[in-house]
């Protein structure tokens, strides 16, 4: 009997370290998405050339969005199996769409730029909300 509950114990541990590295990297994602936004202008005067085209280029959005969806599905849903709280996939969906604004032809360059933050922003906070749900959930 003590073996088997030796066994879940260690398999729920595992779970919680993969659980924690993907919440880690989906934070991270959505953390690059609002220091790149807000970092911008200062990069594109210290690294000229292709570094900062690479920066300024739908590129760099479609390629960061790329990395933070499946990164937030991810940490999202292990998360509400964990705590069964719809707020933090709530808050990481709604800044999902604003980054997906963001990069819609019509938004312009003032509108990319609060979908952006606020997307990532929103990500964040829904990141550290999962995060802090899971961490205490039974």
């Amino acid at each position: 009997m003590t073996r088997i509950m030796h066994a879940e114990n260690l398999s729920h541990g595992a779970g919680a370290r993969r659980t924690n590295v993907v919440e880690g990297v989906a934070v991270s994602a959505s953390l690059l998405c609002l220091v790149h936004c807000l970092a911008l202008p200062l990069l594109l005067l210290l690294l000229p050339g292709v570094l900062g085209l690479f920066a300024q280029s739908d590129a760099f959005h479609y390629a960061a969005l790329a990395l933070v969806v499946p990164a937030g599905l991810a940490a999202f849903w292990l998360g509400y199996r964990r705590h069964r709280a719809r707020r933090p996939a709530l808050l990481g969906i709604a800044g999902v769409i604003c980054l997906v604004i963001a990069l819609l032809p019509g938004a312009g360059e003032g509108g990319e730029l609060w979908f952006t933050v606020t997307g990532s922003l929103l990500l964040v906070i829904g990141h550290t909300l999962n995060w802090r749900l899971r961490t205490h959930a039974a």
